[in-house]
């Protein structure tokens, strides 16, 4: 046998999900034999989970798209031939730059873009390239976890996320996500340390509709009807507030707002002058400014100020959960009244309040309990009120940035590098490394301008389900411009967005569209131009691991890799970054793209960009890695090395304690967001529900709750299966044989019970059906669902037959789903992802 000429090991980092965990990948003679954990990585230490090892395969997909491609038939639709015609890049990079001096020389707003491309979106897409085109249409990203979930943590925890410790915790609560079960946040260090965390004894508990991955390996599975997740945690601090009297009094006294006064209309009581809210100080008798030295504040209490009636914002908090007693609420959620109460005081025991444990040397506060949420429990109508509930019941136990308990991902960096700030309110406001998006205090009275409706929606950073409402009719919202260039990489807008009936019509009416593409998906059937986009393993991409959620502090570093090519793109791929900052230079607009690089990735002399030269992606990489960490530390030494990491210490793990910003507990913030989205409303001639800006959390039942009326009898909710994320991984044959040989990834769950009342047998086909569309899969009968329940896994069903592996395989949920205001939470502008349904027997 001939020896390898070329026998190599390369540094890179995965992009089968959002985890970016760090790989090493064997090349052999220019061929790539395997792929690990890169051992060097904080975050994979040596490991890879298989989305990982199969990314191997989909670099030599012989249906990935090859060279450009132009489209000859202008007829467009769900199935229809583009007839597509081999062109040049030349050609092809012509015919977008004209396309799009056209629109910059006409209104450069016509120009949207969508993409879930994390590392081009972060560093280069929205902080600079769009600002410099002129567009503020550029993230159209994803309509479920990513409105509600960031919206509520940047508002309560000052950080992108929802994570929490598992070195220390010894009691979690997932409403509704997998973390730690290698489908939620940082899946590979987050699997190994919830493995660790169960043999040590820490308990786990899953509330879910579905009997998914974690709730098959939990302590306890607690089946709950979709959509009420919120009256279940708001019935749990009912139980730990007023039946148990249960909760962190020194925390919520000097770490939160609960002290401050409010007055009948529930805004704050303020010093004059200074503006700051006031609390009672029980030493003085005296209402004082909040930060006052030695003050003890009430937390309960009625006190007149100055002849102005006030309470604390916790006795509101108290009385607004009143209303969710567990005999209530156990009609509300299917969960008896029982067990609300057993886990409610589970949880408030397991927070062992008022102990505290010795790391480094150092005394912290030690509260080993978390409930955490992500996509399940959020994703409805309202939802945004259940995340900011679990956050509060966090804080009752103050579980929040010390060991054990809740926490979101790198609210300060190394040595004090970031750190969050805070309102004259003393409340937290992200830093700029994790948040500059998120200001949820200051609120801004014009008319939008953006597909997004930003005035509309103040409260969230991701408003993409209002591109799909304002393409739908870019009239209903006055706004002065018809989009008509869309460019799109990484985001399957017809398999990930609501309903593709729907979508479909809407990409029609758009003149033009681009799509830069690894396979011939269901949007290219619809673009008038096909760019062939590198493969994850063909890419150049620094710092894929980002502070805001996928730099994990659960591995005890902070880390920075790059994700390097390790093979020659296949045919004439190119990653479209390159491409648009190509287009930038031809459109005149480079030199402005290199001074927002300056400034947003923070370059330093002598390592600033000249906007008057030209750089090649390593040379720009060059000067931000040496910006960062010094001469010695340049892009060649990261090739070589892979990770540059940072020891975390105590206080970096867990800053609660050394952080003088305050969490809210009572959202004063929304009363002044409410009057000033009416105000918005009111120049646009519209009436606007206002209703869900309030103080305090509550929970309102979801569309799908109140439309049960025969024959539409049953839920129909969506999960994920560790193997697969979202659409992209489908076209994947190894893990779609995967899927295949699973006994439950590509099937609609169905319960035992309901099956036998309706004639359904375990695998016979079925249809399920909402009011807006209709799908067709193979029954799983099974007691792992809730009764009232269908389940169907991931984003399967795809139709392209560019995407031959993923054809046909599994249940599309998003075609049951409708598209409308009436289902858009009205803070966040999360979609509904809960609907009626029927199911019966395929004939």
């Amino acid at each position: 046998m001939t020896p390898a000429r070329e026998d190599v090991w390369i540094h890179s980092v995965c992009d089968m999900c959002f985890a970016n965990c760090g790989i090493v990948a064997h090349r052999q003679d220019g061929v790539l034999v395997k792929i690990e954990g890169d051992p060097d990585c904080p975050a994979s230490a040596g490991k890879i989970c298989a989305k990982g090892q199969a990314a191997l395969i989909g670099v030599y997909d012989p249906s990935r798209v090859k060279m450009p491609l132009k489209r000859t038939n202008p007829h467009k639709g769900i199935g229809v031939d583009p007839l597509w015609q081999e062109i040049s890049w030349d050609e092809a990079l012509n015919l977008l730059t004209e396309k799009l001096r056209k629109v910059r020389e006409e209104d450069p707003r016509k120009l949207v873009v969508s993409s879930f491309d994390q590392v081009a979106l972060s560093y280069f897409i929205r902080p600079a390239w769009a600002i410099a085109f002129g567009t503020p249409n550029n993230d159209w990203v994803g309509y479920y976890c990513g409105n509600y979930l960031h919206a509520s943590m940047y508002l309560t925890n000052g950080s992108f996320h929802s994570d929490f410790d598992l070195d220390y915790c010894n009691y979690a609560i997932l409403l509704g996500n997998q973390q730690g079960f290698l489908a939620g946040l940082n899946g590979t260090v987050t699997a190994r340390k919830m493995a660790d965390a169960r043999r040590r004894g820490m308990r786990v508990v899953v509330v879910d509709p579905v009997g998914t991955n974690a709730a098959a390996k939990a302590d306890e599975w607690v089946p709950i009807r979709p959509g009420t997740d919120g009256a279940f945690i708001l019935s749990m601090i009912n139980v730990l507030l007023n039946e148990q009297g249960c909760y962190d009094r020194e925390f919520l006294r000097h770490r939160t707002n609960a002290a401050y006064l409010v007055t009948g209309d529930g805004s704050y009581l303020k010093e004059p002058g200074s503006g700051k809210p006031l609390v009672w100080d029980e030493r003085s008798s005296s209402a004082v400014p909040f930060d006052t030295e030695g003050a003890r504040p009430a937390l309960e209490g009625s006190f007149v100020i100055g002849e102005i009636p006030s309470r604390p914002a916790f006795e509101a908090l108290k009385e607004q959960v009143k209303k969710y007693s567990p005999e209530e609420v156990a009609s509300i959620t299917s969960i008896p009244a029982a067990t609300i109460r057993r886990v409610a005081k589970e949880f408030g025991e397991a927070a062992r309040i008022g102990s505290t444990i010795v790391i480094d040397g150092q005394v912290l506060p030690y509260r080993p309990v978390a409930v955490n949420i992500y996509r399940g429990a959020g994703a409805h109508k309202h939802g945004t009120h259940t995340a900011l509930a679990v956050q509060i019941l966090n804080m009752v136990v103050g579980a929040f940035y010390v060991p054990g308990g809740h926490r979101g991902p790198n609210l300060v960096g190394p040595s004090g590098k970031w750190k969050p700030g805070q309102t004259v309110e003393g409340l937290i406001t992200p830093p700029s490394a994790i948040g500059h998006g998120a200001r949820y205090y200051d609120f801004e009275e014009r008319a939008p301008e953006d597909l997004g409706l930003h005035q509309l929606f103040p409260i969230t950073t991701n408003r993409s389900p209002m591109y799909q409402i304002n393409l739908s009719d870019p009239n209903q919202f006055h706004l002065p411009y018809t989009p008509e260039v869309l460019i799109v990489c990484r985001r399957n807008l017809m398999m990930n967005n609501v309903n593709p009936d729907s979508m479909a019509e809407i990409l029609k009416k758009i003149p033009f569209i681009a799509t830069f593409s690894v396979h011939l998906d269901e949007v290219a059937e619809f673009a008038d131009l096909v760019l062939p986009e590198a493969h994850s393993l063909e890419r150049f991409d620094l710092f894929p691991n980002r502070p805001s959620h996928t730099m994990s502090p659960a591995t005890g570093y902070y880390y920075w890799g790059v994700r390097q090519p390790v093979i020659e793109p296949l045919g004439q791929a190119r990653r479209w970054i390159d491409v648009l900052l190509e287009i930038a230079d031809r459109l005149g607009f480079l030199g402005d793209v290199y001074k927002l690089l300056n400034m947003n990735l923070g370059l330093q002399d002598p390592y600033k960009l000249d906007p008057n030269k030209r750089y090649s992606m390593e040379e720009l990489y060059d000067c931000w890695t040496k910006t960062l960490f010094g001469p010695e530390r340049g892009i060649a030494w990261f090739r070589e090395f892979g990770y540059h990491k940072i020891a975390r210490s105590a206080d970096e793990k867990y800053p609660g304690p050394s952080i003088s910003a305050r969490f809210p507990v009572y959202f004063e913030n929304m009363l002044r967001a409410k009057k000033s989205v009416a105000q918005v409303a009111a120049k646009l001639g519209r009436t606007w529900d206002t209703s869900d800006y309030k103080a305090v959390p509550e929970w309102k039942p979801c569309p799908a709750y109140e439309s049960g009326a025969p024959p539409y009898d049953l839920y129909v909710v969506n999960f994920k299966i560790p193997f697969h994320a979202l659409s992209f991984t489908t076209q994947n044959p190894w893990l779609s044989d995967l899927a295949e040989h699973h006994p439950y990834a590509y099937k609609v769950w169905i319960n035992t019970e309901t099956a036998a009342r309706k004639g359904i047998k375990d695998g016979v086909v079925v249809w399920v059906e909402s009011e807006a569309g209709k799908v067709k899969g193979q029954a799983k009968v099974t007691e792992c669902i809730h009764p009232e329940v269908v389940g169907i896994a991931g984003v399967f069903g795809s139709w392209a037959t560019g995407k031959p592996v993923a054809r046909g395989k599994g249940v599309h949920f998003n075609t049951l789903l409708p598209m409308s205001m009436d289902r858009i939470d009205p803070i966040s502008t999360g979609v509904d992802s809960c609907v009626r349904v029927k199911v019966s027997p395929a004939a």
